[in-house]
């Protein structure tokens, strides 16, 4: 069995939500349901669980304070946030790779996230509260949790030159040649950079940081010259919008 708590401070809230874990994934054992986020602290050290749902919104204290109570050695569980929060908040809550339910829960997302927790748990992951917390409260320098091979990877988005489609994959380059490998295919990126005031699709296989644009080049069709030398070609279409991002940089 799996030792999971709750903390949720609305007591409905938190008996449906007891009452679906029990329902989808019987080898869920809830042992403690808390109100507030002190409380949920204590709890935590003295269950020692493998699952924290954690609902962002709490009385007093925010859930994102979760881990500024905890010593590193007593982090030692995955967390699955509870939230109503707006489509800003859930592009933070993808960018770092965070396990997440949007209230009113669904039981099919419910199962969703707690498989996900399950493959974080088997591969070690560690938290990403604090690269969410990061992201939700600065906009200018923000961070994002990269899914790989073998991992995990935390890019600062400031980092990123561009990024280029590879069939289901995406090949993340940064400004100093690197080049990182993601196993999620270029849509999903288009989506959680659409707040990202400097990144911007310029094809169908590319995706740039317009920080990084040098020059614009006639090449055999229209070519960025990135910072590091790379070149990515521009479709006809894209390249008034281009241009204007960056003659507002």
């Amino acid at each position: 069995m799996l030792k999971a708590i709750i903390i949720e401070d609305e007591r409905n809230a938190a008996a449906l939500l007891e009452r679906m874990i029990a329902e989808v994934s019987p080898s869920v054992d809830i042992v403690a349901t808390c109100r507030e986020l002190q409380e949920g602290v204590r709890k935590i050290k003295t269950h020692l669980p493998d699952i924290v749902f954690l609902d962002i919104e709490l009385p007093v204290h925010s859930g994102m304070e979760l881990l500024d109570h905890l010593k590193p050695e007593e982090i030692s569980f995955q967390i699955i946030f509870t939230t109503a929060y707006n489509e800003y908040a859930i592009r933070a809550f993808e960018m770092s790779a965070a396990a997440y339910l949007l209230k009113p829960i669904e039981e099919d997302k419910l199962r969703l996230a707690l498989d996900k927790v399950m493959v974080y748990s088997k591969l070690q992951v560690p938290n990403t509260l604090p690269v969410l917390k990061q992201n939700l409260e600065n906009k200018a320098s923000r961070k994002i949790v990269i899914s790989v091979a073998n991992g995990f990877e935390v890019i600062n988005l400031a980092d990123i030159s561009y990024l280029k489609a590879e069939g289901s994959y995406t090949q993340i380059c940064l400004n100093d040649q690197s080049v990182i490998t993601a196993s999620k295919n270029l849509k999903h990126f288009e989506y959680m950079l659409s707040e990202a005031r400097h990144f911007i699709r310029v094809h169908r296989s590319y995706i740039v940081n317009a920080s990084f644009v040098k020059r614009i080049l006639r090449k055999d069709g229209i070519m960025l010259v990135m910072d590091n030398k790379s070149e990515v070609p521009v479709s006809e279409e894209k390249v008034e919008q281009v241009l204007e991002l960056l003659q507002a940089l």
